[in-house]
């Protein structure tokens, strides 16, 4: 009895798995963002993903430099020095259909937002466009890793280290890992 138990549940572990959507929120298409529930003072209104040439870019590629225009409002003061935290998340898998965090040991925490892609100071004000440099060049050993041609989440977190504010934005996108 306690085998067919345990290929029912096998089997129901494995339906369920199989069972996701391959790319969820159209991210086989198109890239997917929005605002974290307590962004905080700096609200991104548009963000767009482009080459170095500024030419569009879909699905995004990890091993190379990747280029984010965004349109965003800092609501606060000034953000001169900032520090940013990135969270990686796959989709799906054995634990349900949801987005899964990816362990970074630390490696994606706590870096110097200026140094590492955006431009600063973030001054206080409407209507702002900036471009953010992702380069991920730097993380192969996690890169490396992952599943290409799969749909991840980026958490990207930015707080200012003088006031703690912190304002979040989360972009789901079809992810080349070997090109």
């Amino acid at each position: 009895m306690s085998t067919k138990l345990t290929l029912a549940v096998f089997v129901t572990l494995v339906a369920v798995s199989l069972g996701c959507e391959t790319w969820p929120n159209s991210t086989d298409t198109a890239l997917h963002w929005f605002n974290c529930p307590d962004s905080g003072n700096i609200v991104f209104h548009t963000l767009a993903a482009v080459d170095a040439n500024n030419n569009p870019e879909y699905p995004v590629k990890l091993k190379e430099p990747l280029y984010i225009n965004v349109n965003l409002d800092n609501n606060g003061a000034v953000y001169s020095e900032i520090s940013l935290d990135i969270s990686l998340y796959q989709w799906g898998g054995w634990q349900g259909c949801s987005w899964h965090e990816v362990p970074t040991f630390g490696l994606l925490a706590n870096q110097d937002a200026c140094k590492n892609g955006v431009p600063c100071p973030i001054n206080a004000g409407k209507n702002q466009n900036l471009k953010i440099t992702m380069d991920f060049s730097g993380y192969d050993s996690i890169i490396s890793l992952l599943k290409n041609d799969a749909p991840y989440q980026l958490m990207y977190k930015l707080t200012d280290k003088t006031t703690s504010q912190t304002s979040c934005t989360i972009v789901q996108a079809r992810t080349y890992t070997n090109q």
